[in-house]
């Protein structure tokens, strides 16, 4: 099969699509395409000449896949010109019978039907490993965003006390274009040991997934929802440095989900416990929902 992946840019958005073209590729033979999707007013325009200048080298496509509200016309241009089954991952700005099929989280709380799959989170690339190395560990940070109170301080202190608290563990923590500058060079300044340090944008998205797949506790914050679910994916026990939200009161819900399932543990109830809720195999989104798929026969 062909499938044509749109894009965004955005990382979490493409975490998401890759990791359902890959699900898919371990379920039948296929050829992935990565187009860039258009501006909405040159995809209207595409639309209605029936074309798509984009694809005119590739060959037709069987499935298109696209995350995030910037992918959806450019998909509905391509499928009017070249045909294919448009699916769409999170919960589209348009209606959801103009799709295929709709991939979309429990908590935007969309009704069963046969072409709408629901999931318990982002779907991810990363794969279950059964063998991650106990002394590797890894800190992912997020940074300023929209749905959080960022606070350097206390993002700072967190890190300092579960570093300092493991001084067995070999380190590694990662930055990204959202995290102020100062975050890492304190925290690195305030610990005891040596850390690795993978700072964005040196070290690419490839090599933070190796280090995901690998290390066998992972703290995350708050706001990096699409790093959570990753790292769940790949079996580590993973802790939530922990922000103050604005206004986010779905995805608290999930993470609360998370924590309550005891799949993910929260920086206050480690500090009383020193205890992380234990990696699991049962965690992989990607894979079952691709199931779904070939089961709803979308391959065919």
């Amino acid at each position: 099969m062909n499938i044509w992946r749109f894009t965004d840019g955005k990382p979490g958005h493409d975490s998401q699509s890759i990791g359902l073209c890959d699900a898919i590729g371990r379920l039948t033979d296929v050829t992935r395409f990565d187009v860039q999707a258009s501006s909405i007013i040159s995809s209207l325009g595409q639309l209605l000449l029936k074309k798509f200048p984009f694809g005119e080298t590739l060959p037709d496509p069987d499935l298109i896949i696209g995350a995030g509200h910037g992918t959806h016309f450019s998909m509905f241009a391509a499928q009017n010109a070249r045909g294919g089954k448009v699916i769409v991952l999170m919960k589209p700005s348009l209606p959801l019978s103009f799709f295929d099929f709709c991939i979309i989280p429990k908590h935007d709380r969309v009704s069963e039907k046969n072409h709408i799959i629901t999931t318990s989170g982002s779907l991810s690339p990363v794969q279950f490993n059964n063998n991650k190395s106990p002394d590797r560990g890894l800190i992912l940070l997020g940074g300023i965003s929209k749905h959080y109170h960022w606070d350097n301080e206390s993002v700072e202190k967190q890190i300092v006390k579960i570093i300092n608290d493991n001084p067995e563990v070999k380190w590694a923590i990662a930055d990204s274009p959202r995290t102020p500058e100062t975050t890492l060079k304190n925290a690195r300044s305030r610990v005891n040991n040596g850390l690795e340090i993978l700072n964005y944008p040196e070290t690419c998205t490839t090599e933070i997934r190796k280090h995901i797949f690998n290390a066998k506790t992972i703290w995350i914050t708050q706001d990096s929802v699409s790093m959570i679910y990753e790292s769940l994916s790949s079996g580590a026990s993973v802790g939530l440095i922990e922000l103050k939200n604005k206004d986010t009161q779905k995805v608290e819900k999930t993470i609360g989900t998370l924590i309550t399932e005891n799949k993910l543990t929260s920086f206050s109830k480690w500090d009383k416990t020193h205890s992380l809720a234990p990696g699991s195999s049962d965690f992989n989104e990607a894979d079952r929902c691709a199931k779904i798929l070939l089961d709803k026969g979308a391959f065919n």
